[in-house]
């Protein structure tokens, strides 16, 4: 006994997209959750000339809900909706083609902000994302570059000096063949062209010259007035990206993606791709970011070592935002850097005291670099000292940034911040898991810093879209966001109660045809 297989059975009603898929679908939360973005940005972006688009919700839809099962490539989302029932229902059954992914997200690469922000508005208007506490992070995303597509400034200058001296030397042997063929072809014969020897270096030249320009204005940016180190490097075919070493990985480019995300429901509300590796200068673009985009900071800011300086500091106090930062890494807090983080301080007074009791009042600062020097009022005792006077007195020096990991210690220390602290790490660093095994971004598609940024913010977007739809699921809630999504859209509302009555009709007219008897046959 078999079931009834027949590939050419026709339906006795149309089929409702809405049949396509079981009500617990994630398309389906995706789908009413993208109907409730504004997306006024993206469709300024048309006019009323030329060929009628593709709907930028249908393609923000589909692109996103790509981005949540791991499909980023344009030409995959193509196949996608010619093959699988939950981007054919996004797409409403329209196959766009693989070129017109791609010319959406460079059109909107500067949009997808807008619509990352959406994301984060409708999470804070769902309850999710209330910035009481927001962890922030940092990733080293693998740029779309080679290393071995890269050279050194010191190997820059070398080999812009060879090629110079070679380039020279074959133009001086092209003007000894041009004059002999001169004399043999005559001089309106053309018997000779320039070798391609000759075009194969000016071309490197150029190339070096090109990459070695951008590495002179990245470092006069990061480095004002200081030589630039021979051995930096940069990328021939990403200038923007950056040379990353680790011990485990070896040496890579890499973009350093930003995340702040919501200690309370893993939301990201702020994303951004920092200039440098570091991330010691990457609070205060991520409180500006939110500040403008939401209106609002958090209360509280919670970063491990990488942020402990005294730019996080002031970006904090700045906002009024109270910083819970690490200063040193994780299981070596019982290490110190200097002498300087044995001693005492006294806030008020401004002075120290080392472990052996001897005080160090404040005697000058420094104006090149606002180092503060304090001097022992007695005769030095202990060797707790830089170094001594000629009358005995110790002197200690201490750079501004020693004064700011002191207040950062301090606040770590007031009642129920470590407790904050220990679940940064089961908050803000799964999210990066999350998206690089869980959706499957390990490297970015587009070379530059804006594409990068543009990237990586349709990579958040996704990200919270599928967040917001599974804490919505697992509070229960998806029903009253669906009631609210239909009632939005009542053309949409329409279709889909009209489509169920379809079934139910069908259903009946099936169960009718069972119950009647064929008709007998005439003799």
């Amino acid at each position: 006994m078999f079931r009834v297989y027949d590939q050419k059975q026709t339906f006795l009603l149309p089929p409702s997209l809405d049949d396509f898929l079981e009500e617990s679908h994630p398309a389906r939360m995706i789908n009413d959750l993208v109907d409730r973005l504004d997306i006024q940005a993206l469709e300024d972006r048309y006019g009323l000339m030329g060929q009628p688009a593709f709907h930028p919700r249908m393609m923000l839809k589909v692109t996103l809900y790509g981005f949540t099962v791991g499909i980023f490539s344009s030409r995959k989302l193509q196949r996608a909706c010619q093959e699988n029932l939950a981007f054919k229902y996004l797409a409403g059954m329209a196959t766009p083609a693989f070129k017109t992914f791609i010319e959406f997200r460079r059109r909107h690469r500067e949009d997808m902000k807008a619509v990352f922000v959406q994301t984060v508005k409708l999470a804070r208007e769902l309850g999710m994302a209330k910035l009481g506490a927001v962890a922030l992070d940092g990733c080293k995303i693998a740029a779309d570059t080679s290393k071995h597509k890269a050279m050194s400034y010191g190997r820059m200058l070398e080999e812009e000096k060879k090629l110079k001296a070679e380039i020279e030397g074959l133009l001086k042997q092209a003007e000894t063949v041009d004059e002999s063929e001169d004399a043999e072809h005559g001089p309106g014969d053309d018997g000779y062209r320039l070798s391609d020897e000759l075009d194969r270096r000016e071309k490197r030249l150029a190339k070096i010259e090109e990459a070695k320009k951008a590495l002179e204005e990245r470092e006069q940016r990061d480095n004002p007035g200081k030589p630039i180190d021979a051995k930096k490097q940069i990328s021939f075919a990403d200038h923007d990206a950056r040379c990353h070493s680790k011990k485990s990985d070896g040496t890579e480019y890499v973009y350093n993606a930003q995340a702040a995300v919501d200690m309370d429901s893993q939301v990201i509300v702020e994303n951004h791709i920092e200039e440098s590796v570091a991330d010691a200068n990457a609070a205060k673009p991520a409180l500006e970011n939110m500040k403008q985009d939401l209106g609002v900071v958090p209360d509280k800011l919670v970063a491990d070592a990488g942020y402990g300086n005294k730019n996080t500091l002031e970006a904090c106090q700045g906002h009024e935002v109270t910083p819970i930062c690490a200063t040193m890494r994780e299981g070596k807090d019982g290490g110190t850097s200097t002498k300087l983080d044995e001693f005492g301080y006294d806030r008020a007074q401004d002075k120290f005291t080392c472990p052996h009791g001897q005080v160090f009042e404040f005697d000058h600062e420094l104006a090149n670099d606002g180092k503060r020097v304090y001097r022992s009022s007695t005769v030095m005792g202990c060797g707790c000292s830089d170094y001594a006077n000629r009358d005995g007195r110790g002197v200690v020096a201490a750079l501004p940034g020693h004064f700011a990991k002191r207040e950062l210690r301090r606040i770590m220390e007031e009642s129920g911040h470590r407790e904050v602290y220990r679940r940064r790490k089961c908050t803000v660093e799964p999210v990066f898991g999350q998206i690089q095994v869980g959706m499957g971004f390990r490297r970015f598609f587009y070379r530059g810093r804006e594409n990068a940024g543009g990237e990586w913010n349709l990579v958040c977007a996704a990200f919270n879209i599928k967040k917001v739809a599974r804490l919505a699921t697992n509070a229960g809630g998806w029903v009253a966001i669906r009631a609210r999504s239909e009632g939005t859209a009542s053309c949409r509302g329409f279709f889909i109660r009209w489509g169920t009555q379809l079934v139910l009709l069908r259903d009946q007219v099936a169960a009718l045809a069972a119950q009647i008897a064929p008709m007998p046959q005439p003799a």
